[in-house]
C-alpha cells in the first residue's frame, strides 16, 4: 500500500490533541442539593482539583480518535494494490503550456512537482522511480532512482514549456522502459489538457488544477488590406465558466491605437476591429482583464501579426531571342526579368551575380550560382542529367504528383522534336513520351534545376493554356515565393524554411519591441505582465548551412526574424528577411478544464495488461469517518 498525498499525514497530530484535551479537561461529579447554602464549599473543591487527571477509558474518546484517524488516512489517499505490488514507478510529468496556469495560487506545474515528490517519498523499500517530463516530445529526467532525494534533485530547475502536450510519444517511451522492469506502475501527473490516446488502461492519473479555472485568450490576430492602409481583427475567447470583461490594447508600428473594451459570458467569443492602421508595419495586441481572477493563464494574452511582404525574384534570361519566354516571364507576378545574350553571359558570371533564377535558352553551361531553367539544351550533361539525341515524341504523359505539372493539361500539347533526357541521381522525370523523358527537375551541385528538353518553336505549347501554368510552376519550384513561411505559428510548431537559390546561410533571431522592421517602422513596446518578451535580444539559431536547412521550432511566443544571406557584405541586396509571428494560443492548452486523457470521447478505459490493479481507499475511509462521527453524535446526545 502507498499514499498519493502522504504530506497530509501531518493531520494525525489531531489524535494526541484530542487525548490532551481529555486529560486537561476538569471532571466533577454532578449532585443535586436542597439549598444554595451547600454551594459555599464549591470553590475549595475547585482549588483542590489537580490539572492533570488520570485518563479513563471513555466511549466518546475512542470514537473521536477513530474518526480523526479515518479522516487523516482518507486525506492521505492510500492506494491498495490487488495482486503483487510493483517495485518500480514510471511517472509521466506534464510540462505543456497549460501547466503554466496559476489557478492553484501557484502554477499547476509547481503543484505537479509536489505530487511527484510525494510519490517518491512514498516508495516502498527496494522500489525505483523513473520520471519522464513531456510536452510535444518526452525527455527522461531521472531513471530508476531508488532514493527519493535523487528524484528531488532531478526535479529542481524544471519548468513548463510553451508547447502543446502530446501524451502518445511519452506513453510509448514509458512502456518501452517498462519492458525492462517488473510490471511497473505508470502514473500520469497532468491537468488532462492533452491529445487523448487509446489503450491507456494501464495508466494511473493524478490530476492537478481546478475545474473552475478561468482563462480569456487572444485566439487570433489577422491583418488585411484596407484602402491605403490595413485593418486588424482581434478574436477574444472566454474559456472560463463565468463572465469576464476587460480591454484589448493594440499597437501598429510605433503608433499606439485606441483600446477596445469587451465583455464575454462563459464560453463566448467576440471580434474587435481596428479599420484604419498604417500599412506595412507589424501589429501587436495585448489582453487585459478587469479582475485577475478572470484569467489564470498569461501565455495567450498577447498576439502578433505581420503584413504580407512578397519578395520579387530576379530572373536573367540568356537567349538569342525567344519572344515566347520573354512575354511569359514578363507577366509572372513577383518577378523582375533581365535579358542578356549568350556572349554577355560569361562576363556577368565573373562579377556580382544577383540573379536568383537563370533561364538558359539553347545552352547547357556554364552553371549559374543560383537556380536555373534549361530550355532546349544541346546534347551533353547538366549536373548529372544526360541530354541525348533528338526524337519525335508521340503523345505526352505527365508523371503523377509532379510539382511542376500542377494544374497543367498536356492533352492538347504536341512536340515535333525533343531531346531524350536521362535523369541521374537527384533528378525526377515530369513528362515522358514513348518511355523517354522530355522534361525533368532535380537538384545538382546544391542548386535547383529544371530541364525542358525541346525548343518552344518546335511545339504548340506557347499557344496552349498549359504554357503559362507550366512556367509559373517551374518558377515557383525554382525560387519558393516568400520563403514558404506561414503567416502565424504557435510554439512547438515545426516551421520549414525554403532556401532561396542564392542562399548561403539562414538564421533566426528574436525581435525586441524596439527593433526597426520595415524601413524605419517599428513595433512599440506594449505592457507585458507575463514577461514573455522582455525586449532583450536572444541568441541566433542557425538553420543552414548545411543545406537543406533544418526546420525551425519556436520555443516561445513573440516576433522572430528569419534572415537568408545571399552574398558577402551587409548591403540590402545580400540579405532577405521575413518576420514571423509566434502566438501562444492553442485551443486545447487554453481550455483549462481538468480532463481525463486516457480515453477518447465516448470510449471506456479498459485495462490491456495483467498488472496490479490500484484501488484508492480514500472514499471508503471518508465514509467510515462519517459513520463514526454519526455514532459519536448519537452517543453524546444520549449522555445528555
Amino acid at each position: 500500500m502507498s499514499f498519493f498525498h502522504p504530506l497530509f499525514l501531518w493531520l494525525g497530530l489531531t489524535l494526541p490533541a484530542i487525548v490532551a484535551l481529555y486529560i486537561l479537561r476538569p471532571r466533577r461529579r454532578e449532585m443535586i442539593v436542597p439549598s444554595t447554602l451547600f454551594w459555599q464549599a464549591a470553590p475549595s473543591s475547585i482549588e483542590a482539583s489537580r490539572p492533570w487527571e488520570r485518563l479513563k477509558p471513555r466511549l466518546l474518546l475512542w470514537l473521536q480518535l477513530l474518526a480523526a484517524a479515518f479522516l487523516t488516512l482518507g486525506a492521505a489517499a492510500p492506494v491498495w494494490y490487488w495482486g503483487s505490488p510493483s517495485k518500480s514507478v514510471i511517472v509521466l510529468l506534464d510540462a505543456s503550456a497549460s501547466m503554466n496556469a496559476t489557478d492553484l495560487g501557484q502554477t499547476r506545474f509547481s503543484r505537479a512537482l509536489r505530487e511527484v515528490e510525494a510519490l517518491a517519498d512514498s516508495l516502498e523499500k527496494g522500489a525505483a522511480m523513473t520520471v519522464i517530463a513531456f510536452d510535444r516530445q518526452p525527455r527522461v529526467v531521472v531513471r530508476e532512482a531508488a532514493d527519493s532525494r535523487q528524484v528531488h534533485r532531478a526535479l529542481q530547475g524544471l519548468k513548463p514549456s510553451c508547447y502543446p502536450g502530446e501524451l502518445g510519444p511519452a506513453l510509448s517511451l514509458a512502456r518501452a522502459l517498462g519492458r525492462q522492469q517488473d510490471r511497473p506502475r505508470i502514473v500520469l501527473v497532468s491537468d488532462g489538457g492533452l491529445t487523448p490516446v487509446d489503450n491507456a488502461g494501464d495508466l494511473e492519473l493524478v490530476t492537478v488544477g481546478k475545474d473552475g479555472a478561468a482563462n480569456v485568450a487572444l485566439a487570433g490576430l489577422q491583418l488585411r488590406p484596407a484602402g491605403e492602409g490595413q485593418a486588424a481583427q482581434v478574436t477574444v475567447v472566454n474559456h472560463g465558466g463565468r463572465a469576464a470583461s476587460g480591454q484589448v490594447y493594440l499597437s501598429a508600428g510605433r503608433q499606439q491605437m485606441q483600446a477596445r473594451k469587451w465583455h464575454l459570458g462563459p464560453g463566448e467569443s467576440t471580434h474587435l476591429l481596428w479599420p484604419d492602421l498604417p500599412a506595412g508595419v507589424p501589429v501587436a495586441a495585448r489582453l487585459a482583464v478587469d479582475n485577475a481572477g478572470m484569467d489564470h493563464l498569461a501565455l495567450d494574452n498577447q498576439a502578433w501579426a505581420v503584413p504580407e511582404n512578397k519578395h520579387r525574384v530576379r530572373v536573367l534570361l540568356v537567349s538569342r531571342g525567344n519572344i515566347f519566354l520573354e512575354r511569359a516571364l514578363g507577366v509572372l507576378p513577383g518577378v523582375e526579368v533581365y535579358k542578356c545574350t549568350p556572349q554577355e553571359y560569361p562576363s556577368l558570371l565573373g562579377g556580382a551575380y544577383n540573379y536568383e533564377i537563370t533561364v538558359l535558352d539553347g545552352l547547357n553551361s556554364p552553371l549559374p550560382p543560383g537556380a536555373a531553367l534549361f530550355v532546349n539544351p544541346p546534347a551533353g550533361e547538366v549536373a548529372g542529367l544526360k541530354v541525348g539525341g533528338k526524337f519525335h515524341p508521340p503523345a505526352l504523359a505527365g508523371m503523377e504528383g509532379s510539382a511542376i505539372l500542377r494544374y497543367v493539361d498536356l492533352s492538347q500539347v504536341h512536340i515535333a522534336s525533343a531531346r531524350d533526357l536521362e535523369p541521374g541521381s537527384g533528378w525526377a522525370a515530369d513528362v515522358k513520351a514513348a518511355g523517354k523523358t522530355v522534361l525533368a527537375h532535380g537538384q545538382g551541385q546544391g542548386k535547383r534545376l529544371v530541364v525542358w528538353g525541346f525548343d518552344l518553336h518546335d511545339s504548340d505549347l506557347p499557344l496552349r493554356p498549359a504554357f503559362p501554368v507550366l512556367l509559373h510552376n517551374t518558377m515557383a519550384w525554382l525560387a519558393p515565393p516568400d520563403l514558404e513561411l506561414p503567416a502565424q505559428v504557435y510554439p512547438g510548431q515545426e516551421v520549414k524554411v525554403a532556401a532561396l537559390p542564392l542562399a548561403r546561410g539562414i538564421e533566426v533571431e528574436p525581435v525586441s519591441p524596439e527593433a526597426v522592421f520595415f524601413r524605419g517602422a517599428s513595433l512599440s513596446s506594449v505592457p507585458n505582465g507575463n514577461n514573455l518578451d522582455d525586449g532583450k535580444p536572444g541568441a541566433r539559431v542557425v538553420l543552414a548551412p548545411p543545406f537543406p536547412p533544418a526546420p525551425w521550432i519556436p520555443s516561445a511566443p513573440g516576433l522572430y526574424r528569419i534572415v537568408e544571406s545571399c552574398g558577402d557584405g551587409d548591403y540590402p541586396g545580400n540579405q532577405i528577411s521575413r518576420l514571423v509571428a509566434v502566438n501562444g494560443y492553442h485551443p486545447r492548452e487554453s481550455d483549462l478544464r481538468v480532463r481525463d486523457p486516457r480515453s477518447r470521447q465516448g470510449e471506456e478505459v479498459t485495462s490491456t495488461a495483467p498488472r496490479p490493479r490500484p484501488q484508492s481507499l480514500a472514499g471508503l475511509l471518508s465514509a467510515l469517518a462519517l459513520a463514526v462521527v454519526l455514532v459519536e453524535w448519537g452517543v453524546a446526545s444520549r449522555g445528555r
